[in-house]
């Protein structure tokens, strides 16, 4: 852990009323005190949170949030940082997690507190969108959090695909060790490289997730040909009801044969399995053997998100929107001046002989028409691609080029 055993160089930052004080923390010391209170909150314990952390080479404490109540620590909220992708563009994006207030401390507006300051915070270190997933929607929407849904595939029938012969040509299927780390990375960067919503994963992420409860909670196998990984995917322990995640299935383009032993040998870790929902996008080799087998299409509305700087946000799409718009028979010869409008803020498109410019300002003398959309509508097209429930139908034509239809997946492991 990075600068957690020393007081934080650099400054604090505060919100403050008659009683209350919200400020990121200070020293190792409150860091401890911090993972007191999340394991007494939550019922995974300390360590759980605890290893998170100290086995995140990349952490900082200006990262963990803290509400002071008559000088007792009375709420947290934890920032994961991370860079993730949109088509080929890096967005810095701030993770919230490990949300907790002291039994009596709640109802006071503490967490509320912390999130106002975090959004501060975050526009400041040029963040330019957060994410967190929360079943309690209302607490959050009040925040500026909006719910963009997300698609798994269902499987309910297990006995129907239990009977799929798992078997395939010179593929097999081993248990992950870490001599094998650097060969899955390679493959995750293979296969979600220009993946929208995916992490991009330093290599320092690929040894600390090894020390990573979620990790220890889940089993990772791999499939190989002729000694070579090819494909690997993780499957989490079995939830009460049965259920159980088959997420990060990851492999080799001309490998997509190893898909189905893999899958099968994954569900076959765990008895009592009795619902499997698998985590894969939509342009996945497996999707078609899913449906095969009776799965269903399932929305899942826990992933919300929030703007914090959106005039940052377009300015890195300005590559992904040049290449599109060029590769327009509509739009390659014309050009465009738009004027956004979203989440309180605006921002300048400019497409002329093949460049895109994204301004702060209106350039003098020109015409721009005005597209106008809510949070959540943006984040859809965003992360997702156009579709006909958004508001502004009179540009669908552009929109449909600027933000073409997505195969998104936010994987298990990246939760926080």
């Amino acid at each position: 852990m990075n600068n957690a055993g020393d007081e934080a160089t650099e400054a604090r930052f505060y919100m403050t009323n008659r009683h209350s004080e919200v400020r990121n923390i200070a020293s190792r010391a409150e860091l401890d005190n911090v993972y007191d209170m999340l394991g007494s909150v939550f019922p995974v314990g300390r360590d759980f949170f605890q290893k998170r952390l100290d086995y995140d080479s990349t952490y900082d404490l200006s990262t963990t949030w803290i509400a002071e109540q008559d000088g007792n620590m009375a709420a947290t909220i934890q920032v994961f940082p991370y860079v993730g992708r949109v088509g080929t563009a890096a967005m810095k994006i701030g993770g919230i997690g490990s949300v907790a207030t002291l039994p009596e401390y709640r109802g006071q507006g503490h967490s509320r507190q912390i999130l106002q300051r975090l959004t501060e915070w975050m526009e400041q270190e040029e963040y330019d969108l957060s994410l967190l997933f929360a079943e309690i929607h209302s607490f959050y929407e009040k925040s500026g959090w909006n719910i963009v849904l997300e698609t798994m595939y269902e499987l309910k029938d297990v006995t129907r695909f239990a009977d799929v012969e798992a078997t395939g040509i010179d593929y097999d299927i081993v248990p992950f060790d870490p001599s094998y780390t650097e060969a899955v990375a390679c493959l995750y960067e293979q296969f979600n490289a220009g993946r929208t919503g995916t992490v991009i994963r330093p290599q320092s992420h690929w040894h600390n997730r090894l020390n990573w409860p979620k990790w220890d909670e889940a089993k990772c196998l791999l499939a190989k040909r002729n000694g070579k990984v090819v494909a690997y995917g993780l499957i989490t322990a079995p939830e009460q009801d049965g259920t159980v995640y088959v997420d990060e299935i990851c492999y080799r383009l001309g490998d997509e044969q190893a898909l189905i032993p893999l899958f099968h040998t994954l569900v076959g870790q765990y008895s009592g399995v009795t619902r499997v929902l698998a985590n894969v996008p939509e342009d996945h080799a497996l999707t078609g053997s899913l449906l095969a087998w009776g799965a269903v299409k399932q929305t899942l509305p826990y992933m919300m998100w929030k703007i914090i700087r959106f005039q940052s946000l377009l300015g890195k799409l300005s590559d992904v929107f040049q290449h599109r718009l060029a590769n327009s028979a509509i739009y390659a010869e014309q050009s465009l001046q738009i004027k956004w409008e979203c989440a309180g803020q605006e921002a300048y498109l400019h497409y002329a002989e093949g460049q895109v410019r994204i301004e702060s300002a209106p350039r003098r003398d020109e015409n721009y028409f005005n597209i106008c959309l809510d949070q959540d509508e943006f984040m859809r097209l965003l992360l997702q691609g156009y579709d006909e429930s958004v508001s502004a139908a009179q540009y669908s034509s552009v929109l449909e080029v600027l933000f073409p239809k997505q195969a998104f997946v936010f994987y298990l492991m990246d939760r926080f």
